[in-house]
């Protein structure tokens, strides 16, 4: 869903450190006296805590969805927080379907790389229809569109003629991921959705918050189990060695992070983005030790991309950030949402709250990695797998 953006925040940039009033020291006191300190006995008052300040390391966010006619909000949007280019993943298909307008957009702003959106509707209309969407892929990259992205909704909602679900390994499909080997069109694809959403939708799920305010997100009782869809997945990577495919939401698989480790480990096409799973990998509990989460991110730091899923559109009431709830963000929920993703990413700060506190009740641990690896995650590896030229950087990612 395409969303939108209320106000335009700056983040408060002042430290704020003030100094301290020295301690009076005491009048005459008696020599000799255990009951009153020397004045050079007194302990020193220390300074108030520093305001956190994010580094100064640019970011690209991977994983934007913008309404055509709000880039510029989206833009300024995410500019105040640190964020100097964007991937809207959300370009619609050529033909009429919102492509072109969202590239002309694009160009006129600028700081902007648009992702194709193929169409599968094609697949109602019978056989054939992977070559047909093929090339309107290829249509897309000549008209300036640099990726792809495919929804959750291969594997649990785009069916064929027959009425059937495509599953995200169905064979029709091939040629649509071959072409983006050979056009070196990265495939942003989201497979499956929180393992919570799979269980019912009461109050003890850890997930009920979301659920209750929007139960067309449940899958509770649906013909496919998840992990029946990241079995397609892992097949579907597997099937095209030549494509590159960027995992969304950390991998498809952010409550076990083991498991991605060892996606990664098996297929050397697959990256992954951090789109709206801070909550999730920055939990306190056995699977997301902030110990374990820095030597994933140290050892993985070149296939790692960082991704926010805002979205922007025109309509004010529409701003996501990273999930919706029953009433659109304010502006504490936008600072909140930022200045826990650089704190989470920059400190080792313990229960720093949620960015999104919708996605689970509990607060999450910082993992506080060196800035090589935030290089090479805020954005060199956005340059290496997208193409794209930071004017500040080499466009390589740190190694």
């Amino acid at each position: 869903m395409r969303r939108a953006l209320p106000y335009l925040l700056m983040m408060a940039s002042a430290c704020g450190c003030t100094k301290s009033t020295p301690a009076p020291a005491p009048s005459s006191p008696v020599s000799g006296s255990a009951d009153v300190a020397a004045p050079h006995d007194l302990a020193p008052v220390p300074p108030p805590k520093a305001a956190f300040v994010p580094s100064d390391i640019p970011r690209i966010d991977v994983h934007t969805h913008i309404e055509v006619g709000a880039l510029k909000k989206a833009i300024a949007l995410l500019g105040a927080h640190h964020i100097v280019h964007i991937v809207n993943l959300s370009g619609g298909s050529p033909g009429g379907d919102g492509l072109e307008e969202t590239l002309a957009e694009a160009k006129q702003v600028g700081h902007t790389t648009v992702f194709v959106n193929p169409d599968f509707r094609e697949a109602k209309k019978g056989p054939g229809y992977g070559a047909r969407m093929a090339a309107k892929i290829k249509q897309a990259h000549d008209l300036g569109a640099v990726g792809i992205k495919i929804t959750k909704g291969l594997g649990l909602g785009y069916t064929d003629a027959r009425g059937q679900l495509l599953a995200v390994d169905d064979r029709g499909l091939d040629p649509v991921f071959e072409m983006a080997g050979k056009l070196g069109m990265p495939i942003t694809i989201h497979t499956g959705d929180p393992k919570a959403f799979w269980k019912p939708a009461t109050p003890d799920n850890e997930r009920f918050d979301e659920l209750r305010v929007h139960p067309g997100w449940s899958f509770f009782g649906a013909p496919v189990t998840w992990e029946g869809l990241y079995a397609q997945f892992e097949r579907r990577v597997a099937r095209h060695p030549k494509t590159t495919f960027i995992g969304a939401h950390f991998g498809n698989d952010p409550e076990d992070p083991a498991h991605v480790a060892t996606m990664l480990d098996r297929h050397k096409n697959l990256v992954i983005d951090t789109a709206a799973r801070l909550p999730e990998i920055g939990r306190v509990d056995a699977n997301h030790d902030a110990g374990r989460m820095r030597a994933f991110f140290e050892k993985y730091k070149t296939r790692i991309l960082f991704g926010t899923d805002v979205g922007v559109g025109n309509d004010d009431a529409d701003l996501m950030l990273g999930s919706t709830g029953a009433t659109p963000p304010g502006p504490a929920d936008v600072e909140r949402f930022f200045t826990s993703t650089w704190r989470w990413f920059e400190t080792r700060d313990k229960q720093i709250p949620s960015p999104t506190p919708i996605q689970g009740r509990w607060n999450i641990d910082g993992i506080g990695v060196g800035r090589d690896v935030l290089e090479a995650v805020y954005h060199g590896n956005a340059e290496r797998v997208l193409g794209v030229k930071l004017p500040s950087s080499g466009g390589g990612a740190a190694e």
